[in-house]
């Protein structure tokens, strides 16, 4: 009874690797989209969770060097007021 116990425990976290793995692989997909498209703008984008749901907002100002990152899009909105519409 323990063996299957420690081997579906094993296999859970195979599961959840190759998920985290999947995951990895996508974010890093996204910021290269966004690098070879964006040229010198202000660069945007969300991380989400395996639910789909927001989970921080980052941006990247290829010209300053600049990157930050905010717990919801109103921050991130604001920030960017603050920054580029002063």
């Amino acid at each position: 009874m323990k063996v299957k116990v420690i081997v579906h425990h094993l296999a859970g976290a195979f599961t959840m690797n190759k998920f985290n793995f999947l995951l990895n692989l996508r974010k890093y997909w996204q910021h290269f989209v966004i690098w070879m498209t964006s040229g010198s703008d202000l660069q945007v984008w969300h991380e989400s969770d395996y639910r789909g749901n927001t989970s921080c907002w980052h941006a990247y100002d290829p010209i300053t060097g600049r990157s930050v990152c905010f717990g919801s899009e109103e921050e991130m909105r604001i920030w960017i007021d603050k920054c580029y519409y002063r």
